[in-house]
């Protein structure tokens, strides 16, 4: 794959135009723009690179590198997808990704998955899962995932699914098919494989959006256009079914939902695609959401020709979407975060007198982003932002400076209301936007700085990634290492920002980096955060890759409390204590505080959202009430004790031995 991108360096003063106001840009802005995403048919013939050592010293972090499989090439890995699921129940992890060429691998149109049973220590490598008999049924940018059915500890009852893009031709040309199944972890049953085709109702791609439900729903959503490159047709293609023990198989289905764009460029009159657009479920399975970067033409003026983050919900698992929810990014309702992560300093450097008041500069998101679903049924995301050219691009450096300059910031964007309302938090400023890899006999490939948000399975701790390159004095983001922040979603507080890859093999090195669905919740207020990434030929991305897993990079609930979360949440008018005793066994207490007289009611749930006690709403006056939870019908085990006062929630977790 090479994503086509068109970087300009400004040689006259651009103007953006809002309403009666014209704000005038310096010259000197160099902007990124997504033309189209080329998928390119390539194999090489060349050799693996030289592995890293599996294991070296990284500072107080004893991160290893762990060997995974191979590939014919480097574009497997790129665009944001999911290759990369782990699941605590049955301490595994897996990655999907294409295979090797003859004699190292059947084919690169053959799909593979690494699989390790222990938490990514140990590895079984390239088994293969896809097989393509002709050049036509060739598989390629695979995602995938873990499915193990409800309550099952054993491995040998889980599965790996995986869906990908097929070089059928069936869309206008090279694309058009997908190709899904499963392959049983015990290997007593060969792989399933479905190949379906484009028809003129279903103009399918090449998706970047895929998940696996803990209700056994496996869904793939990709906007619709009739062929690569080409404008969106303003629905998107959702493919989805639940898993079938019987046959031992997802039995999916596909229909279309009207999503639309429709935002026009008021600068050139060009109308906007699909940037990046993801699908993600809340533990309990019950509410999901497809995110997009688009732009619907619904937000104030100061967003058109910018994209933004637009979502659809849904509550039946996904038969039917509510939506859209806007996310405003700027103008007088947008985030606070966007509006104020530029100094004063850098609008006179960036803008002609008179400078523009802070509501009045277009904002932009990039082109990829992430999401998940928390505890409460709540959606979470990461992405960039900039100021955007209002012509569907992104500023990401001026003159005199190497990289971004303070000109582009990595945010997460969360609402507390189902995506009524939506609060911002700064993660970083980013040094540098985007790298291009060189590629024998071709324009070269480009990569951004790949957000994603994992999750412990219950939603309660999230963890955002990106790649950057920092080095002084430099512009390119083609040296990349891995960034991490933690986020405890039940105290709205985060980690430090943490480089993932300083000290190991990977350090300058982590590319295309790729994160998991889920974190390995260790269960003592641990918790191991997985990446990926491909050692590549700096020099050719058509030449052989090695894939490699980033382990035990860990993190505490101590961590995650260092920094308080954003302050434009509404103060809660009462306050509850951590349950005692905890651990706790057969009743517990709890001490709530309320400021004014409330409606009171406690609900106890599993580590999957599910309600398993139920204490009814009372009514107590202002004060300090004691309130005793009897649970002697629960198990031994983790669970959330959930208290809501008035319609909010404040959630501990319980612990029962």
């Amino acid at each position: 794959m090479k994503k086509a991108v068109l970087i300009s360096l400004s040689l006259v003063i651009s103007f953006a135009v809002f309403g009666q106001q014209k704000i005038k840009i310096k010259e000197g802005l160099k902007d990124c723009r997504v033309i189209e995403r080329v998928y390119t048919n390539h194999s090489s013939n060349g050799q693996l690179p030289k592995p890293f050592p599996a294991s070296v010293p990284s500072g107080d972090r004893a991160v290893v590198l762990r060997q995974l499989g191979t590939s014919a090439n480097g574009f497997g890995m790129l665009g944001v997808r999911q290759n990369l699921w782990a699941d605590p129940a049955i301490n595994a992890v897996s990655f999907i990704h294409r295979m090797h060429i003859p004699p190292h691998g059947p084919g690169s149109g053959f799909l593979a998955y690494d699989l390790s049973l222990n938490g990514g220590e140990t590895w079984t490598n390239n088994i293969q899962v896809y097989e393509a008999p002709s050049a036509d049924f060739n598989g390629r940018y695979p995602q995938g995932g873990i499915y193990n059915p409800l309550g099952n500890t054993d491995p040998d009852n889980a599965y790996q699914a995986y869906f990908a893009a097929v070089l059928d031709g069936s869309n206008n040309g090279t694309w058009g098919g997908y190709g899904y199944g499963v392959h049983k972890f015990s290997g007593t049953e060969p792989p399933t494989q479905h190949n379906v085709a484009a028809t003129p109702e279903f103009l399918q791609g090449v998706p970047e959006a895929y998940t696996i439900t803990s209700k056994g729903l496996a869904m793939c959503a990709d906007p619709s256009n009739n062929g690569v490159g080409q404008p969106f047709a303003d629905f998107f293609i959702i493919t989805k079914g639940y898993f079938n023990p019987e046959i031992g198989d997802f039995e999916m289905d596909r229909f279309t939902e009207y999503m639309p764009a429709g935002g026009v460029s008021p600068v050139s009159g060009t109308a906007v695609g699909v940037a990046d657009a993801k699908v993600a479920f809340s533990p309990d399975g019950e509410i999901g959401y497809i995110s997009y970067l688009s732009n619907n033409g619904e937000n104030t003026v100061e967003s058109e020709g910018c994209y933004h983050p637009i979502l659809y919900k849904t509550f039946d698992g996904g038969d039917s979407w509510d939506g859209p929810y806007n996310v405003q990014l700027g103008g007088a309702s947008g985030l606070p975060v966007v509006l104020e992560y530029l100094t004063d300093e850098l609008i006179e450097i960036l803008f002609e007198p008179p400078y523009p008041d802070r509501e009045d500069i277009p904002f932009t998101s990039a082109f990829d982003h992430g999401l998940t679903v928390d505890f409460n049924g709540n959606p979470h995301l990461i992405f960039s932002v900039g100021i955007g050219s209002q012509d569907w691009s992104i500023y990401t450096s001026h003159a005199g400076v190497e990289g971004c300059g303070g000109m582009v910031a990595m945010i997460h964007a969360f609402s507390t209301d189902k995506g009524e309302t939506w609060y911002g938090k700064l993660l970083t400023l980013l040094k540098t936007f985007r790298g291009e890899f060189p590629m024998a006999g071709s324009d070269p490939s480009s990569e951004d700085n790949r957000p994603y948000l994992a999750s412990t399975p219950d939603g309660t701790k999230l963890f955002f990634s990106w790649i950057d390159t920092d080095i002084e004095d430099y512009g390119e983001n083609d040296q990349p290492d891995i960034y991490c922040v933690g986020y405890d979603a039940i105290n709205n507080t985060y980690s430090e920002v943490y480089n993932v890859s300083q000290f190991t093999a990977a350090w300058y090195s982590s590319y295309m980096a790729t994160g998991s669905k889920y974190a390995l919740d260790m269960g003592d207020g641990t918790y191991k955060v997985p990446f990926a990434f491909q050692q590549i030929d700096p020099l050719d991305l058509g030449n052989p890759v090695q894939y490699w897993f980033v382990d035990n990079f860990i993190l505490t609930d101590a961590d995650l409390s260092v920094i308080q979360g954003t302050n434009e949440l509404e103060a809660f008018n009462f306050s509850v204590s951590q349950n005692y005793p905890n651990p706790c066994k057969g009743y517990t207490f709890i001490d709530v505080i309320t400021k004014t007289k409330a409606a009171v009611s406690v609900e106890i749930s599993n580590l999957i959202g599910q309600t398993v006690w139920k204490m009814p709403v009372k009514f107590y006056n202002e004060g300090k009430h004691q309130l005793r939870l009897d649970i002697p019908e629960l198990k031994k085990g983790v669970y959330l004790c959930n208290v809501q006062v008035d319609g909010k929630r404040i959630s501990k977790k319980l612990i029962i031995n």
